[in-house]
């Protein structure tokens, strides 16, 4: 954007005023931008959905590697982006480039390295024992994480520069939701019809090793195009160095000191544990996901698909009502009442089948009901993840005005690392649900026993109830309004 900074009396840069800024932010975003910037979520997008809805069911249930060592995998890798997500927000903060900026030279860098180990990931040898597999699947993983911590933490980072306006962050966001969920959608309707259809040899295509291969390379392909798109689509929006001039530089072993200080802001501290707790309960429910698809509904791959589809005819509407809420009511009631939507919609239906109150299996009514609960739990979740983005935009003001340095990349690294969260501890959520019921591995949905079936259904109902009223409780906790926002850049401007 074109962020025009104001010279006070004593020659020190100031931030324009709120009213400054939301001329300039309208003026300035343009929708190709928005666009651009929304593109830019493929390279994780393939990342995500390969790791959440396929990554579980891959390695125990098809190559046959244990819940628990599949655990153990995702347990590493959280420790590893313990240190590596924070690192890089401290890294991309502190780096000055008269090309790149602060954020875009690691994301250009960074697409095709970790396109290659996303796509070796899912293909093991043939020839590999299951020790060796382990290996195999340790190894990628840590270097698919590390990729994406160097594109995504500057990626995330990118969305808060673009604007300093309210609303406009949100639309932002709304922007790469509608992106984001739009490359999911064609990723698993590909996954199931293209590279796992059923077949003569399988009675469900998830079980087919072969097509896994080929899945992972066609996604991490068009990861790499839309993340060139995004960053030469975006470059001439990025603030210019000057806005950072009077920002003094730390060293990258300050990161964890500068932590330290976003612990103090409690807004901070409230959000990312809601938004935390919020990710790793979609992150349960996805690593079950296709459990649930499997064996608890028994659905085909086309009725899958389906079911897979209805999200795709709510983005549109997701996006404009996520919008219309913020700006009503503000944003954080607004992601209170999408958070109680998104609970809702996992409870009502796994209750309803362990109580009888749903169709038979094969009943169509069954597909149209399963179908609607995932389209309006999807409005629910994308509409908390729009929401928790703009507003941790609104926190790096008030990180501001405490610290006096601007530091989006250490913020948004928390979340990039709440999003791999996701994927960790959601898959452990997950893993710990398959072991306690004994869920047998390479099972056709036909040989499984009913109480079987009614232990995945219990398991989704219980970690909806613990995390989602522990996200719905720390999200009360968060106090940043429009009012708020407003009087930290008035504040802001008037800092030497």
């Amino acid at each position: 954007m074109t962020n025009k900074n104001i010279r006070n009396r004593n020659g020190a840069t100031t931030r324009p005023t709120n009213a400054e800024a939301d001329i300039e932010a309208d003026a300035g975003i343009k929708y190709s931008t928005k666009i651009a910037y929304g593109m830019g979520h493929g390279l994780v997008s393939a990342k995500n959905m390969l790791f959440h809805f396929f990554f579980l069911f891959f390695f125990s249930n098809v190559m046959g590697i244990s819940e628990g060592l599949v655990f153990v995998v995702t347990a590493i890798a959280l420790v590893f982006d313990a240190v590596s997500d924070p690192l890089m927000g401290q890294i991309s903060d502190n780096f000055r480039s008269e090309k790149w900026g602060r954020r875009h030279g690691f994301m250009i860098f960074s697409v095709i390295p970790t396109a290659i180990a996303l796509t070796l990931l899912f293909a093991p040898p043939v020839s590999l024992g299951p020790n060796a597999v382990f290996v195999w699947m340790l190894f990628f993983t840590l270097c698919v994480r590390l990729g994406l911590t160097v594109y995504g933490v500057p990626y995330y980072t990118l969305g808060a520069e673009l604007s300093p306006q309210y609303n406009q962050r949100t639309s932002i966001f709304a922007y790469r939701e509608f992106f984001n969920n739009l490359f999911n959608m064609a990723i698993i309707i590909g996954g199931l019809l293209i590279f796992l259809p059923a077949t003569d040899h399988y009675e469900d295509g998830m079980l087919n090793r072969e097509g896994y291969a080929p899945l992972a390379l066609t996604v991490a392909v068009m990861g790499v195009v839309c993340s060139v798109i995004s960053v030469y689509g975006t470059r001439k929006t990025m603030p210019p160095l000057a806005r950072y001039e009077n920002d003094t530089r730390t060293k990258w072993t300050d990161t964890f000191s500068q932590i330290k200080a976003a612990i103090k802001v409690r807004p901070f501290i409230w959000l990312c544990t809601a938004y935390s707790l919020t990710v790793i309960l979609y992150g349960a429910s996805s690593a079950l996901g296709f459990y649930h698809l499997t064996y608890v509904w028994q659905l085909s791959q086309e009725a899958k698909t389906i079911v897979t589809i209805a999200p795709l005819i709510t983005l549109i509407p997701c996006v404009i009502l996520t919008s219309v809420l913020a700006k009503k009511i503000d944003k954080k009631p607004a992601a209170l009442c999408l958070s109680l939507l998104y609970i809702a919609c996992i409870l009502i239906p796994n209750t309803l089948y362990l109580t009888g109150g749903l169709p038979p299996i094969g009943d169509p009514k069954l597909l149209l009901i399963i179908a609607s609960f995932n389209g309006i739990g999807f409005m629910g979740f994308t509409g908390i993840v729009i929401l928790a983005n703009s507003m941790m935009a609104d926190v790096t003001d008030a990180m501001e005005l405490q610290t006096s340095k601007r530091q989006e990349g250490v913020l948004f690294s928390a979340f990039s690392f709440a999003q791999k969260m996701t994927f960790v501890f959601g898959t452990g959520v997950a893993t710990l649900s398959l072991v306690l019921i004994k869920f047998p591995k390479q099972a056709q949905p036909s040989e499984l026993a009913q109480s079987t079936i009614n232990g995945l259904a219990g398991a989704s109902i219980a970690t909806a109830i613990i995390f989602g009223l522990l996200s719905l409780y720390t999200l009360s906790r968060y106090t940043l309004n429009q009012d708020a926002l407003t009087h930290i850049q008035n504040e802001l401007k008037n800092v030497t």
